[in-house]
């Protein structure tokens, strides 16, 4: 092997150094960037959630009480009690059903969820009987207004 041959092994190894060293911290950047920008949606997401809570829990019509909002994995909850359901007295089926469509067109066109739709993982609505009992969840993201 000749100097000129093992001047340019050697050169092409730093290269290499150089362009993996490179490479790696741009890796760590950008998961370090992403991190923060996840940690940043749950903060928003904790203080959406604590305004919300300030004026709960609040009767939105004569069926619909709002108890609270929970933060739950990137995710949005909205806790609802039906006042007037029992679960052991109603069909919990029928009932999803005349919700479930209504609250997916409130979901994608609502100016208030928006920052839900866009922001936000998923919102999920938690519906419970008029004694807390759990009826049924609905969880809507983004890709349900396609």
């Amino acid at each position: 092997m000749t100097i000129w041959t093992k001047r340019q092994l050697l050169i092409g190894f730093a290269a290499l150094v150089v362009v993996s060293f490179v490479v790696t911290i741009a890796v760590q950047w950008g998961a370090a960037d992403s991190t923060k920008n996840r940690n940043h949606l749950y903060q928003e997401l904790l203080e959406r959630s604590g305004q919300l809570n300030r004026d709960l829990p609040k009767l939105l019509d004569r069926q619909t009480r709002f108890e609270r909002a929970e933060v739950s994995h990137y995710g949005m909850r909205f806790v609802y009690r039906l006042v007037g359901v029992d679960r052991y007295q109603h069909d919990i089926e029928s009932v999803r059903e005349q919700l479930e469509p209504a609250m997916r067109r409130a979901f994608c066109s609502s100016d208030s969820l928006r920052y839900y739709r866009e922001n936000a993982d998923f919102l999920a609505i938690r519906y419970l009987d008029r004694n807390e009992a759990k009826l049924f969840e609905l969880r809507f993201t983004a890709d349900d207004c396609k």
